[in-house]
């Protein structure tokens, strides 16, 4: 078995990775192998993909097992270090909406997600300690900031990451979905930089995902961004494969509009 291990930083690359998965998902109900998914005895196989967002991102059905499974170990911890009267609140989860013909009310990309993702897989991301004054993390640079104060605290390659790693027969090799610009693309970079320290001959393929949109409506810093992406990649991965929708779209098919901005093509 060669086993490949998937990777998923930011908004926009999870965007793809829900389709992708889907697309995986139905090829697999005939033909499923042990390269992308996890093949435990007595439970079913899941991808081999850690997903990296900002917590607003995830929706909260896609984490609804992890939520109810932490939160309950935290009351039975809880009440056993007190044994007064407790009273818990919790916001509603919000439901998952899986009707693709209603576009507009999906809000998140997992309400895409027709693969049943484990809870382990799924990380939370916040620049709220490590990012900028705000808590954001907006740009490469910051992205690589909290990725080096997360590090610091433990190696980030323990945990589910080498549980994967270590189930592997013959570990093939990483693909990596990130987004091009932006606290993720640092985030994304840096993790990819500590694998390729771990793993030096092992193949990384990336997939740079950028949003639907003309590069005139890049502002600047998103162009450096984007260009200090590609720069530090190219001496990490194996190969990179930019995913953006041409602009102008070539008229393809008589039956396929795409519009982007205020321009309709097709």
């Amino acid at each position: 078995m060669r086993e490949v291990i998937t990777l998923q930083f930011g908004e926009n690359a999870n965007y793809v990775g829900a389709h992708y998965w889907n697309l995986q998902e139905a090829y697999a109900d005939e033909h499923r192998t042990g390269e992308l998914f996890t093949q435990r005895s007595n439970k079913p196989s899941v991808p081999r993909a850690l997903v990296f967002d900002a917590v607003g991102n995830f929706g909260a059905q896609a984490l609804e097992e992890d939520l109810q499974s932490t939160g309950n170990d935290e009351i039975d911890e809880d009440q056993a270090l007190w044994a007064g009267a407790k009273e818990v609140h919790r916001q509603p989860l919000y439901p998952k909406h899986t009707d693709s013909t209603q576009p507009t009310r999906m809000r998140f990309w997992s309400d895409f997600a027709q693969t049943k993702l484990s809870p382990h897989a799924m990380h939370v991301v916040s620049g709220v300690e490590f990012g900028n004054s705000l808590g954001e993390m907006n740009t490469f640079q910051e992205g690589l900031q909290v990725f080096a104060g997360t590090d610091s605290r433990g190696d980030v390659l323990e945990g589910n990451f080498r549980a994967f790693a270590e189930e592997c027969d013959h570990l093939q090799g990483f693909q990596v979905l990130a987004d091009a610009f932006g606290g993720f693309a640092g985030y994304g970079s840096a993790f990819m930089a500590k694998i390729r320290d771990e793993y030096p001959k092992a193949p990384i393929l990336l997939y740079s995902v950028g949003r639907t949109q003309p590069a005139r409506q890049l502002r600047n810093v998103q162009l450096m961004d984007a260009a200090i992406s590609v720069a530090t990649n190219s001496e990490i991965v194996s190969m990179s494969v930019p995913l953006f929708t041409p602009t102008p779209i070539t008229k393809l098919n008589a039956h396929i509009h795409i519009t982007i901005g205020t321009t309709d093509y097709g």
